[in-house]
């Protein structure tokens, strides 16, 4: 016997779909996947409240999802949100406008269990028992440190891929002085993370922007499709060759991740930065995350 379960991430820049089989011994196939690059961070005014135009969005791409859903004969959708409502002033208010108008309770997660999950998620096919792990979502970043199988520290830092793109970038493209401005922003983001003392051999990458760089990596590099490693050292010529900004650049993202062309540079300058602050060696972009960390630790076994 199995079960069927919809998991949803209602993230600041993209909203997920997942849809999972799951057999009584808690094994899973992914069924299929839909994302809608929603960009809800962009609909957050200068009050820090979410616009209805945003809650709007967001209803919509959910109401299209259950409807997707019901073309396999699936009912039942389970949402929980990250940085795009936790970091906002009228929370309860969108969650409830979003109940009111759909019908779906959104589980508003904690940056420290967004991170967790991201864990437990990416642990389900990486046996990572000691070193670092992150996640570069659109509104925020998620950083935990592990050892000897056990968690010593999750925090989230309120900075991502979308919002310094926000901040810093006034076109598609950054010029030098946006570099600038974008590189100090998450040099400041870092000093203010409480960041593991000693380097650890390897660091773990979650989420959208670190596979999206590791594609732009496997093919600058001519590396198979389903190589999962990128080494310090190619990080840092890849982010060197994306900041250029040039037709090879525009080639490698537009190939790789053309929805993606404006963040992809914050992304990977944030990556980067990140790769040289927690590992020595390498860092393995999991094919897993948040959703299949909240699948097996939230609905499964009820664990966090």
């Amino acid at each position: 016997m199995s079960k069927k379960y919809a998991v949803v991430d209602l993230g600041s820049n993209t909203i997920r779909l997942s849809a999972y089989n799951v057999l009584d011994n808690g094994d899973f196939d992914l069924l299929f996947s839909e994302k809608e690059m929603a960009g809800i961070v962009n609909y957050i005014n200068e009050d820090g409240l979410l616009s209805r135009d945003g809650i709007d969005k967001a209803c919509a791409v959910l109401a299209g999802f259950r409807t997707l859903l019901g073309h396999f004969g699936m009912s039942e959708m389970h949402v929980f949100a990250t940085a795009s409502l936790r970091n906002i002033r009228n929370t309860d208010e969108a969650v409830h406008l979003i109940r009111r108008r759909t019908g779906l309770t959104v589980d508003v997660i904690s940056g420290e269990t967004e991170a967790k999950l991201g864990y437990y998620g990416a642990m389900l096919k990486n046996d990572m028992r000691t070193g670092a792990m992150f996640d570069i979502g659109g509104g925020s970043t998620e950083i935990l440190e592990c050892r000897d199988g056990e968690i010593e520290q999750a925090q989230s830092l309120a900075v991502g891929s979308l919002n310094l793109f926000n901040e810093c970038v006034s076109k598609i493209w950054p010029k030098k002085e946006e570099l600038k401005a974008i590189t100090r922003r998450v040099e400041e983001a870092l000093e203010s993370a409480d960041l593991p003392e000693e380097r650890a051999e390897r660091a773990c990458g979650i989420g959208g922007t670190a596979r999206a760089v590791l594609k732009i990596s496997n093919a600058y590099f001519g590396k198979d499709a389903e190589n999962r490693v990128i080494l310090p050292e190619e990080m840092q010529e890849i982010t060197e060759l994306l900041c250029k900004r040039n037709d090879q650049a525009r080639k490698l993202i537009l190939r790789a991740c053309p929805d993606r062309i404006h963040t992809i540079i914050p992304g990977a300058l944030m990556m980067n930065a990140l790769g040289h602050a927690l590992c020595r060696d390498r860092i393995f972009v999991s094919q897993y995350g948040v959703r299949e960390g909240y699948l097996c630790h939230k609905l499964l076994n009820a664990t966090i």
